[in-house]
């Protein structure tokens, strides 16, 4: 268990050094040079594709509080991740060996996490579909307005000048 937390630390590690600061470059507060701007049709798309880059682990993060937002707005949701979290921890806890008989036929524990996941699946599709993709939309649309409408920072021009010369 400590030997799979080391590499899990390292990543996480890494993924966190890419967090650009909130209020100076993802929001622009107090730093006029480099603002929200309306950009011309042409530099759209290198705009949005240059900040998904820079910005994508704030963008991992933004996506993440939209979803937590939507567990706490719709009680629907809510109860559906309580419901399947106490399901997933009742299987998650029971030995790798375990087996279940139905009928004559006899379920592994990874046979019942692939049911568990099809049944959850197929419940989060009929009863919450409408809110989760509302929240996708939603989410996506604020990424791309902030990729869109963000002036490219000049330390990703920087990274974008550095690997156009690198390539052949």
């Amino acid at each position: 268990m400590a030997v799979a937390a080391v590499p899990f630390a390292k990543q996480m590690e890494g993924f966190l050094k890419r967090v650009r600061k909130w209020d100076s470059e993802f929001l622009c507060l107090g730093n006029k040079s480099e603002a929200f701007t309306v950009p011309r049709a042409e530099d759209l798309l290198p705009r949005i594709t240059a900040n998904l880059d820079y910005f994508c682990v704030n963008y991992v993060v933004c996506l993440a509080i939209f979803a937590l937002i939507a567990v706490v707005v719709y009680p629907q949701l809510l109860v559906l991740v309580c419901v399947f979290s106490g399901l997933w921890y009742a299987l998650a806890t029971r030995p790798a060996n375990m087996k279940v008989q139905v009928g004559a036929a006899f379920l592994s524990k990874k046979q019942l996490q692939m049911g568990l996941a099809g049944f959850n699946v197929a419940v989060v599709l009929i009863f919450a579909r409408t809110m989760i993709f509302a929240t996708i939309g939603a989410s996506l649309l604020f990424v791309l307005l902030h990729a869109g409408f963000r002036s490219v920072p000049s330390n990703a021009k920087d990274k974008m000048s550095q690997d156009e010369a690198r390539e052949p």
